[in-house]
């Protein structure tokens, strides 16, 4: 049996032309959709991933293995699993999907044209390490390629690779085993999480590290409290039994440091993010006891893009862990 597949937009010429010719055609939104019910194993979080109905993926799933002619998944009481034949489907349809979608950067290289944008998300206080490196040499590394960079808080960044609006983000890792499903990660670098205080702050005179049991009187300026730096500095106090008294929660580092600076109260945040203020005397960075580490990673989704971005993006990782 021959397939041809086709583009949703010219699915019902072809399949009249196909079937002419003795040829069963596919529909390349179809498998698009049955690839996410098998990464999610779930109609729903697949429906939500693609920003469509749950009706509209399991309609087009129906009509695929109606097209096939055997079940593509079946209901377990782990949810949604692939047949035996439907699982050797999919793993060709990834490679078939990865193939198409790179015909189009083949396309565009050839007309001269610019690589497909590589469109990445990337947490508050970030630019001052990761930018430098992206940069030194982003032409000679990534020849004809664009970045198109957003700022966003790590549960945003999340929900953008989900919804397949970035192809990849760099984010806080904090905690295993709240890695969104449909994602990987690579570890980019460990940073050091200091206390960050106005210059004059009686916290910054001294040179040994600040137990976090000090400062629990103080005004603490939080992100985002459950995901990212938030729920790092958070735990800090959580696993010795305190609760911080916390004053403000914003969603970037950014304006963490300007509040911190203006003296409205104190911080703790990756040392590196923090790194040209305290160059410039603007701000003290002090190490805490008990000391802490995050690690700054890239995450992505787990379906293949097109080979020229997959290849962008490898070199861009390599780039950024320096």
């Amino acid at each position: 049996m021959c397939y041809v597949v086709c583009d949703a937009g010219d699915a019902r010429s072809d399949r009249r032309r196909c079937a002419g010719e003795g040829h069963n055609t596919l529909d390349f939104r179809q498998l698009r959709y049955a690839l996410s019910v098998s990464k999610e194993r779930s109609f729903t979080r697949a429906a939500k991933r693609l920003n469509i109905s749950q009706s509209a993926v399991s309609e087009q799933v129906r009509l695929l293995e109606e097209e096939v002619g055997f079940d593509l998944f079946t209901r377990t009481s782990r949810g949604i699993e692939a047949t035996d034949r439907g699982r050797t489907f999919l793993y060709e349809s990834e490679r078939v999907v990865g193939d198409l979608l790179s015909l189009s950067d083949t396309a565009r290289r050839l007309r001269g044209a610019v690589l497909d944008t590589l469109t990445i998300g990337m947490g508050s206080g970030m630019a001052q390490i990761f930018m430098p490196r992206l940069f030194a040499d982003l032409k000679g590394q990534l020849p004809g390629a664009r970045l198109e960079i957003i700022t966003a808080p790590t549960r945003n960044i999340f929900t953008e690779l989900h919804e397949e609006r970035i192809d990849a983000g760099l984010a806080i890792e904090s905690d295993p085993d709240r890695l969104p499903s449909g994602l990987v990660v690579d570890r980019l670098v460990d940073a050091e999480m200091a206390l960050i205080v106005p210059v004059k702050h009686p916290l910054g005179r001294g040179k040994q590290p600040v137990d976090i049991g000090r400062l629990l009187a103080e005004p603490l300026i939080m992100s985002e409290l459950t995901v990212g730096y938030g729920q790092v500095v958070m735990s800090l106090f959580t696993d010795l039994g305190m609760r911080p008294n916390v004053i403000a929660v914003v969603d970037n580092i950014e304006t963490i440091k300007i509040i911190v600076q203006s003296g409205g109260g104190i911080a703790i945040v990756p040392r590196a993010c923090v790194a040209n203020e305290v160059a410039l005397g603007l701000l003290k960075a002090m190490p805490i006891a008990p000391a802490r580490n995050v690690a700054f990673s890239l995450f992505r989704r787990r379906q293949p893009m097109s080979r020229r971005k997959e290849t962008a993006l490898q070199k861009m990782l390599e780039m950024l862990k320096g």
